[in-house]
């Protein structure tokens, strides 16, 4: 079976020819992200697969129905960047993994919320500066006697919540239909009354159209002051502009952000101009109290090696059995969270 895979990143490099070593496929690798231009590099192929999080457009879908291709694996959770109406008027099946390691994304959401807690920003800030004194007057929080928000309690929520549990924090949830893991020990609360009682407010919900800036000033306005607010969800979740104005007024304690509003446009004038720029991630940079990674919460080498295989598994099942449990279907492809 020929596969192209696009997107390919060098820690992924090992896992695509381990696959060829032992499947026996004729798997092309190449950097290039998925365009209606770059295509074409996969004619002959009975299966793309792909990681980015530029939009997969509907001119892809077409070449790929006018090379025969039918099925895309993503290898990655995440779809609102695919155009479903295209792929479905082309005849193109998409798959993604639904869950490559949900513990990679929690463990993430709690180390920032130990960073924030600790001030670790302003420590290392004052540091940085020669000012040793001042470092150590940055008094922290335990998470032990803090009360975390988990919004979403999917499999990387309950991840969460499984640890949260083990460090003793009081943990309250919201979720339409929540996690009834009887491990896991949450008080089901309604959106607002999550946001007035916690300390830290973090968010793990797929990036619906009705999800887009969930967190706005004026969900903002009802949390508590000098609150924590992590995203490692998806990038419309959040209102940067809100958040900004929160953190300059001090209503906000600290934010923690892998998924960033404006990474799909910064990236993509990142590939056109070969530079990063932007203002609101300038000013969130500059600031003490933030931390900002860029996308990468889900990035273990656990994650990687699921992600490639899984993807590579749901092109062989979509031609060997005409079915793939991964498969999105486009009208509930806004649906998958990451």
């Amino acid at each position: 079976m020929k596969i192209t895979a696009f997107g390919v990143r060098p820690d992924e490099r090992q896992h695509l020819e381990r696959w060829t070593r032992q499947r026996g496929d004729h798997l092309v690798q190449t950097t290039a992200l998925l365009t209606p231009e770059t295509v074409a590099q996969a004619a002959g192929s009975t299966g793309i697969t792909s990681f980015q999080t530029v939009p997969y457009e509907a001119g892809v879908f077409n070449r790929m129905s006018q090379l025969g291709i039918k099925a895309l694996a993503l290898r990655n959770t995440g779809t609102d960047n695919v155009d479903f109406a295209a792929a479905a008027h082309y005849g193109v099946r998409v798959t993604n993994v639904p869950a490559y390691s949900p513990s990679a994304i929690a463990e993430f959401a709690l180390a920032d919320m130990l960073y924030l807690l600790r001030q670790t920003g302003r420590v290392q800030r004052d540091l940085h500066a020669d000012c040793y004194q001042q470092a150590t007057t940055h008094i922290g929080r335990e998470l032990r006697t803090s009360t975390v928000g988990v919004i979403g309690t999917g499999r990387i929520g309950s991840s969460l919540i499984a640890s949260l549990n083990g460090l003793g924090a009081t943990v309250l949830a919201f979720d339409p239909h929540p996690s009834t893991e009887p491990r896991l020990q949450f008080e089901p609360v309604s959106f607002q009354a999550l946001l007035r009682r916690s300390d830290i407010v973090t968010l793990h919900v797929p990036g619906t159209p009705e999800n887009t800036h969930l967190i706005d000033a004026a969900a903002i306005a009802r949390m508590k002051p000098g609150s924590l607010l992590i995203n490692t969800g998806r990038p419309n979740l959040v209102a940067t502009t809100a958040v900004i104005a929160a953190l300059q007024s001090g209503h906000l304690g600290g934010v923690g952000i892998d998924t960033f509003e404006h990474e799909t446009a910064d990236l993509l004038a990142l590939e056109a101009a070969g530079h990063f720029t932007d203002p609101q991630w300038q000013t969130l940079l500059a600031m003490p109290n933030v931390i900002l990674s860029p996308h990468i919460a889900y990035y273990t080498e656990t994650a990687v090696r699921n992600m490639v295989d899984t993807a590579l598994q749901a092109l062989h099942d979509l031609t060997e059995r005409q079915a793939s449990d991964c498969e999105v279907y486009p009208e509930a492809g806004m649906q998958q969270a990451e």
